[in-house]
């Protein structure tokens, strides 16, 4: 008989510095390619790029965040032998998600391509990264606590995505090549997880042993609540290339790039917290409350050295890495660098109300809090642009993130 899963976590110092060394590696990577990319796109380039990329990402976290958070849940106390079965599970229901988002994406780019046909096909290719998505399944092996495949694909992906970039994205016409490049990148990361489960996993299989249900209410509201959460982030970029046009959203989109990198390092290992946080909550509630008060502390303290940097540095930040056409985007930079010491607090509080199955009861506050940060932006936008989009996003996190530590208590 196989052995029960360890209650305990699996994750040794180094091997959880070796995931968060691979995230951040790959955050790297990313503003690397959005720096190349705003430079070599322009600013209206760059502006069609980054709403495209933000409808299609937002399509992706809203309808895929809720299921994969409680997937890194109800792994975290899989056995070897019956994970390839539960994979079979997950793969499943990702495809009827897929679905949804293709049909999705296809309405955006129907609405959005009657102003613009180079958004419109943009996001069809966006959109085909959707099909790669079926065997996504990072959030499994976070459950598995297996490191070294993460920092792979964490890594592996940026450096063909960048590679791509390098060699095909060379002027502002070459929009459609950036967008192919993104899609092609996610191919092969998808695949390279997928192919690492089957050779590890499938011979190991025990067809005898009960598999976790992946239930279909529990997934539903994560996914409403997320979707929730996601609008108010990328809202700003969505209303301010609506209200103000493609070079407005340029000029956000750059200084929200570089808030949200710094952010990845302010919030480190975010499913990693998650894992950790249910495997304590199994032995102790006061263990997991004593972790979840320490992360969030220090995530504060962090995300708020980033800020003072941010804010004192931008106009430097700008001129370093932005042609002179950016240059009004420091100012946007510092109407919203602040949120980077809200972020993380907020993130780590929502984890820890989702261990402890509270997560239903902030369905109300949160989406009263959503509804105010985008009446918030939508009036900003019109009355300041990209920096009145920076300052709505901010006030709206200030909102949100209370309301996290409220219901976390």
């Amino acid at each position: 008989m196989p052995e029960p899963a360890a209650k305990a976590s699996r994750w040794p110092l180094k091997e959880l510095a070796f995931v968060w060394g691979g995230n951040v590696l790959s955050k790297v990577m990313m503003f690397a390619a959005t720096v190349y990319l705003a430079n070599r796109l322009e600013v209206e380039g760059f502006g069609i790029f980054s709403t495209a990329f933000a409808v299609v990402n937002y399509i992706s976290l809203a309808l895929f965040t809720g299921l994969d958070t409680l997937v890194t849940r109800e792994s975290a106390g899989l056995c070897p032998e019956n994970a390839w079965a539960f994979s079979g599970k997950l793969f499943g229901f990702r495809r009827k998600l897929v679905n949804l988002a293709v049909v999705a994406t296809a309405l955006f780019a129907f609405f959005l391509g009657k102003g613009s046909r180079e958004m419109g096909f943009t996001l069809l290719l966006f959109g085909l990264s959707f099909l790669f998505q079926q065997i996504y399944a990072v959030n499994l092996f976070y459950g598995l606590e297996w490191p070294g495949p993460i920092a792979c694909y964490f890594v592996g992906g940026r450096i063909i995505y960048l590679a791509l970039l390098f060699i095909f994205v060379k002027a502002p016409g070459d929009l459609f090549w950036a967008a192919g490049a993104f899609t092609f990148a996610i191919a092969a990361e998808n695949l390279f997880l997928f192919f690492c489960l089957f050779f590890r996993y499938r011979k190991r299989r025990d067809d005898s042993l009960d598999v976790p249900e992946i239930k279909l209410k529990p997934a539903l509201l994560l996914t409403g609540l997320t979707a929730l959460l996601l609008l108010h982030e990328n809202a700003p970029q969505f209303l301010v290339y609506l209200l103000k046009g493609d070079g407005e959203a340029g000029l956000y989109a750059s200084s929200f790039r570089l808030i949200y990198t710094a952010v990845t390092f302010a919030n480190l290992g975010g499913f990693v917290f998650l894992a950790r946080f249910t495997k304590q909550a199994r032995e102790s509630e006061e263990k997991a409350r004593v972790s979840y008060g320490k992360a969030r502390y220090c995530a504060l303290a962090l995300g708020i050295c980033l800020a003072l940097a941010g804010y004192f540095s931008a106009g430097l930040v700008y001129d370093i890495l932005f042609k002179s056409s950016y240059q009004e985007g420091a100012n946007v930079l510092r109407a919203g660098v602040f949120q980077m010491a809200l972020v993380p607090t907020r993130v780590l509080a929502w984890q820890y109300c989702l261990v402890r199955g509270k997560a239903g009861k902030l369905a109300a506050p949160l989406l009263i809090g959503v509804l105010l940060s985008v009446g918030i932006t939508s009036y900003l936008i019109l009355q300041n642009g990209a920096v009145g989009a920076a300052r709505g996003l901010f006030c709206g996190e200030a909102v949100i993130c209370a309301l996290m530590l409220l219901g976390a208590r």
